[in-house]
């Protein structure tokens, strides 16, 4: 386990002391799935970047490519992201000047726009992609079949029970 974390986890344990009642165990599982996504964050920034792209802006484009005909009006591309409508003008704001995405007016509503994978951007993903599946499998190698469909389904179990709490339930 990276060092980083190691000192983060000995803080957690000085708290604990000093606060008895606290879930300790809860609470470092809660940072190690926090700093396991920062981790996974900043390795594939660092192999996105050659390409001039980052994380989000990759899924973006990934987004765009698996909907219907490449297009998607920018607030179920912001819903797709989890990510605010500012943030998402932003970022299609850089799409469209590297020339990835063009904005298009709506076929359904003339008040609206949709987003559309440009050529270059198809051809940059379609690049892209067979590269970030060979790090996917070096990210898993450690991983057996059965330990990964366990993870999988904690994550969803886990989702679900963030869901009923954002509910309200």
């Amino acid at each position: 386990m990276p060092q980083d974390f190691t000192h983060f986890e000995q803080g957690i344990d000085r708290i604990s002391r000093q606060l008895p009642g606290m879930p300790r165990e809860r609470v470092v599982l809660n940072r190690l799935f926090f700093f396991v996504l920062k981790q996974l964050d900043d390795l594939y920034n660092r192999h996105l970047g050659e390409f001039g792209l980052n994380t989000s802006s990759f899924l973006a484009l990934v987004i765009l490519m698996g909907s219907e005909d490449n297009r998607l009006n920018p607030i179920d591309l912001s819903n797709a992201l989890v990510a605010s409508r500012t943030n998402v003008t932003r970022l299609t704001d850089e799409l469209v000047a590297a020339g990835w995405v063009a904005r298009n007016p709506s076929a359904e509503d003339r008040r609206r726009i949709d987003l559309s994978l440009t050529e270059s951007g198809k051809a940059l993903i379609l690049d892209v992609l067979p590269r970030m599946w060979n790090l996917l499998e070096q990210q898993w190698a450690g991983f057996s079949r059965s330990e990964s469909a366990e993870f999988d389904r904690l994550l969803r179990k886990m989702l679900l029970g963030l869901s009923r709490i954002g509910e309200g339930s």
